[in-house]
Parts: structure tokens; sequence; C-alpha cells
């Protein structure tokens, strides 16, 4: 875990099937946050997630998919901040289990 911040840019099918792809910030969670592919096999440690539109969500990541394994919250995030193809978000560490995640503006 170097790095504290990561983009992950948007396509349509993260924002048709509400989830974006963290195969390419692995890097930011501990290992003991990531599960197994369904609910019977979550991971040890729950992440909190703080993205700006309600209380934070606790949630780990699906293994199999490199997804956060809840996300309702993501379509929310995705309509709230008018998301589109493209679009990049921030992943943003700010404790060993915490995360900010917020859309990157264009200047």
């Amino acid at each position: 875990m170097s790095r504290r911040l990561a983009p992950i840019t948007l396509t349509g099918g993260n924002l048709r099937n509400d989830h974006f792809y963290l195969t390419d910030v692995m890097d930011l969670f501990p290992s003991d946050a990531v599960g197994g592919p369904n609910e019977a096999t979550q991971a040890q440690r729950s992440l909190e997630i703080h993205c700006g539109i309600g209380d934070p969500v606790h949630t780990d990541i699906a293994g199999d998919k490199k997804i956060f394994r809840k996300r309702a919250w993501v379509a929310e995030f995705f309509e709230v901040h008018e998301m589109r193809e493209g679009d990049v978000i921030v992943v943003e560490r700010t404790g060993p289990s915490r995360y900010h995640i917020y859309p990157r503006r264009s200047a």
C-alpha cells in the first residue's frame, strides 16, 4: 500500500451495472479486505467508504471481479455526480481501512 491516490476511468458498462473495477488500484487496499465471490466468503476486514452522498458504506472487495461487494451506493454516486462514460473518479486512502471516493473534475 504505497500509493494514496488512484484514478479510475469509467466505462459505459460501469455506469450500466453500478460498479467500477478496482483491478488497477488493488495496491491501495489491504489484502485481508479481499474476499471470495459471494457473501459467504466475505473478507476478514471491512472497508469504510466515504463518497459524499450519505453515511459511509462498509464493504469488502469481491476478489473474483475486483469490485466493491456492496454497490447500491455506486448507482446513487454516479447519479448525484452526473458521471458519464470517460469520466474519472479518484480513490483516496485516508486511513488503514478508510477511503474517500470522488469525481475528478477537469480544470
